[in-house]
């Protein structure tokens, strides 16, 4: 799977698609205001799976907050670069690269359905353990099992989801409190997920990484 969603981001033209400029939609908006509401100022972020850097990093770098951005299609990182020049961008699998750093937050939009689910609860085990204390995560989810497209932006993609409310009880037994939740679009649309804004509670962790 992994391979598929790497070569389609460097054969397609995602960016020309999707990224081409930054404004942010609605729910992204109130979503990553909300997310900048609860953090310090100055605040350090993960961005997994972070693609072009734009909307999201721009806008987060813009509201004082010090990005760090993981992705592992190099074509998106050259552009990250360009786009969102005072942060920082490193090449790598955000599911499997360990850093050191502990971060106010961790943010990931529409890149953890490219892992595959069964494989989604240590990501999200692997974010809790990245986080400072009280720390938060932003994250847009899919809605359904799997899905492949053979034409996704000019190539082959494939996705893999579980259910919102199996990502939310997964979250919970983790040690993650909902701090809000909504749907972008509907059923039938071209751009339905599911967002959730979680904190890092300060009760032990619920399990280990596998």
């Amino acid at each position: 799977m992994r391979r598929v969603v790497r070569r389609g981001y460097e054969q397609g033209d995602y960016a020309g698609v999707f990224r081409k400029d930054d404004r942010l939609n609605e729910t992204q908006r109130h979503f990553l205001s909300s997310l900048l509401y609860l953090l310090p100022v100055g605040a350090t972020i993960l961005d997994m799976g972070c693609g072009t850097g734009i909307p999201f990093d721009k806008y987060l770098e813009e509201h004082g907050c010090k990005v760090t951005g993981i992705d592992f299609c190099r074509k998106h990182l050259r552009q990250a670069r360009v786009n969102v020049p005072k942060a920082r961008f490193l090449y790598g699998d955000f599911s499997r690269v360990e850093l050191s750093d502990k971060f106010n937050a961790v943010v990931s939009f529409y890149a953890v359905f490219h892992i595959p689910r069964d494989e989604h609860r240590n990501l999200f085990l692997k974010m809790y353990q990245t986080l400072r204390p009280g720390g938060l995560i932003l994250l847009s989810l899919g809605n359904s099992a799997g899905e492949t497209e053979e034409d996704f932006c000019g190539a082959r993609m494939v996705w893999s989801s579980l259910s919102p409310a199996t990502y939310e009880s997964i979250l919970g037994q983790i040690g993650f409190e909902v701090v809000m939740s909504d749907y972008e679009g509907k059923p039938g649309d071209a751009e339905y997920h599911f967002w959730v804004l979680a904190r890092k509670a300060q009760a032990s962790v619920s399990g280990s990484l596998a």
